[in-house]
């Protein structure tokens, strides 16, 4: 299964967030092919920002960026969002205050 064409900034926790994707859609009962391209998707997610479990996309990273794929011109003909068309349904249940990524609280209190 081909993995989404991203700028990789750091892959600390890919393959973990990877594992963690496709057991989601394992217990939701999707389709292998499914199973793997949601597991795709969350680990490009990932490694475009900073930071292992920090980098993890939550269910409102995964709707913000299924809302920026389907908003580029080009969208008609790309083969990237046929493949991930099952979202669809999935992500029109996503509240706009769904969790995103996680921040850091490490020296918080200290940075004031």
């Amino acid at each position: 299964m081909p993995s989404l064409p991203v700028a990789a900034y750091d892959p600390t926790g890919a393959g973990d967030c990877f594992d963690a994707a496709f057991i989601v859609g394992s217990l939701a009962g999707w389709p292998l092919g499914n199973r793997l391209r949601f597991a795709n998707l969350c680990a490009s997610l990932a490694v475009q920002e900073v930071g292992g479990s920090l980098a993890a996309p939550g269910w409102g990273d995964i709707a913000d960026w299924w809302k920026r794929a389907n908003s580029r011109p080009e969208r008609q003909s790309s083969q990237w969002l046929r493949r991930f068309g099952f979202l669809e349904d999935i992500i029109s249940d996503v509240p706009l205050a769904a969790q995103r990524r996680a921040t850091a609280t490490i020296a918080h209190l200290s940075d004031a």
